[in-house]
């Protein structure tokens, strides 16, 4: 499907705007095209929050990761007063970056180039031979802030000051993973990934529920077919929507696996939690797995049209981290995931190539996508401006689908 030369034009859009069993995907171009990447970049992770793992990644004064997020390289540490604070990476002197890679830079963060030293606040403490220098003010010249905020022990970043808070931005589901005692999750592996897709097609599988019988047939699909009850598709007042699937047992251990040989229930939950797993979104692109025993999360870093990083995050409440044979015990539950996520990077991948193809058409969306719909209609709506059309249902229709 060519790329058409007016490519804002909302009208190319229209079918994708109905809905959800009314609808059609996304034009290809929406996932191949470097024009429209960039136009993502500017209008939503710019202006999003985005996932970039837990605070357990900085645990004490000092430590710092760092990351580039869609070209944006920074600096995340935890200062001497414990708050975890992040910053541009680039010295406000010469533009040299400051740190690669993680560690502990003990009291300071040094420049490489001239030795600038910044405070873990950010603040310039030292600027060698710039007395002389005519109206320099040091206070004029610290580390350039990017917000960061939490969320049950969760990371984001946003570049836009205007934004609103994160609580404001996740609304409804703000609260809806408070029974799993997320602030003290700890993870406990950290896997990462390369796939040559679009970072769309990844959100959009996380949430089709139709692809389990296909894709992970010989997996995650034996599980459904031995406890799961239907899956309920949640809209909310949220930059976002969640997923519960009320099952017995756990969904993270493959089938063949003794439950029993898992880990405990996290200790705090209530009511459904205690039947089931759930499955929140957080747009753009923040995708996390709530189940009775663990908890899981993906953090995704577009890198172009046709390629993103993923990073598999695990976690366990800290009582079964305790446990003297939690390492054990854990791996059965990372192999699970060393199963299902390969499926899906895979399928991944080979739907880039297939809409890569000049022949390349929207198609239709299923019972079993609705999400797919909610979510291409966000993205447009943040690249192109809302929709001046009406919908010709309303989104308590939409949920009954």
């Amino acid at each position: 499907m060519r790329q058409p030369e007016d490519l804002l034009n909302p009208r190319h859009y229209d079918r994708v705007r109905q809905e959800p069993l009314e609808a059609e995907t996304l034009p290809s171009w929406c996932y191949t095209s470097r024009e429209w990447f960039d136009l993502e970049v500017k209008h939503i992770f710019m202006k999003s929050w985005n996932l970039i793992g837990r605070v357990d990644r900085v645990p004490g004064p000092g430590d710092f990761v760092t990351l580039t997020y869609t070209g944006v390289p920074i600096i995340v540490t935890r200062g001497r007063d414990n708050v975890v604070r992040a910053f541009a990476n680039t010295c406000r002197h010469r533009g040299a970056m400051l740190l690669e890679g993680e560690g502990n830079c003990k009291a300071a963060i040094k420049c490489p180039y001239h030795g600038w030293v910044y405070g873990l606040d950010g603040a310039l403490q030292g600027a060698p031979e710039m007395e002389e220098t005519k109206n320099f003010d040091r206070a004029d010249y610290g580390l350039i802030p990017v917000r960061l905020e939490t969320w049950g022990g969760f990371m984001f970043v946003n570049f836009d000051d205007k934004a609103p808070t994160l609580k404001q931005w996740a609304g409804e589901i703000y609260d809806t993973i408070l029974p799993y005692d997320p602030e003290n999750l700890v993870c406990t592996r950290r896997k990462e990934f390369d796939i040559r897709c679009n970072w769309k097609l990844y959100v959009e599988n996380f949430n089709d529920v139709g692809h389990i019988k296909t894709v992970h047939k010989s997996s995650l699909q034996k599980l459904s077919d031995k406890y799961d009850r239907p899956t309920e598709f949640e809209p909310r007042k949220a930059e976002g929507f969640t997923f519960f699937c009320t099952h017995a047992g756990t969904r993270t251990l493959l089938e063949g696996v003794d439950n029993a040989k898992g880990f405990e229930p996290i200790p705090t939950l209530t009511g459904r939690t205690q039947r089931g797993s759930f499955y929140p979104t957080l747009m753009p692109l923040a995708c996390f797995g709530f189940c009775i025993d663990s908890a899981w999360a993906l953090e995704m870093y577009p890198l172009g049209p046709d390629r993103m990083k993923l990073v598999l995050n695990s976690c366990f409440h800290k009582d079964a981290v305790k446990r003297p044979d939690f390492e054990k015990v854990a791996q059965a539950y990372y192999d699970r995931m060393d199963v299902a996520v390969p499926e899906d990077n895979a399928i991944n991948e080979l739907m880039q190539r297939g809409l890569g193809s000049p022949q390349a058409v929207p198609g239709r969306i299923g019972k079993l996508e609705v999400a797919v719909t909610v979510m291409n209609t966000w993205w447009l709506d943040r690249v192109l401006g809302p929709s001046t059309q009406p919908r010709a249902k309303k989104e308590s229709d939409a949920r009954a689908a």
